[in-house]
């Protein structure tokens, strides 16, 4: 049996936070980079980046801020927490259809 290199280690690409890929989705759809969020919400781009990619987990506070930045409505966003699949492109087709 072949050895593994990645048994073991740790891993920096779960992304299994629903929640960091619709946020990442919506902040690509506008055109957003990590930089000009940090800068807005006075954050590190790699803390922002945590959350993203599931390193980090928001708190209901954050989630709210970050909806609010990105002028996206609660109920959209728990609509599309609600999919069974979320891809970019989904997320900009919801947001162009739903004028968020």
């Amino acid at each position: 049996m072949k050895h593994n290199p990645m048994i073991g280690k740790h891993v920096h690409n779960n992304r299994e936070s629903k929640e960091g890929q619709i946020l990442r989705f919506v902040r690509e759809v506008r055109k957003l980079s990590l930089t000009d969020v940090a800068v807005k919400i006075q954050l590190k781009a790699m803390d922002i980046d945590h959350y993203e990619n599931g390193r980090r987990f928001y708190t209901p506070d954050e989630i709210d801020m970050f909806l609010n930045l990105y002028q996206l409505k609660k109920e959209d966003f728990e609509h599309l927490l609600s999919l069974k699949v979320v891809t970019k492109q989904i997320v900009n087709y919801y947001m162009i259809n739903h004028k968020s």
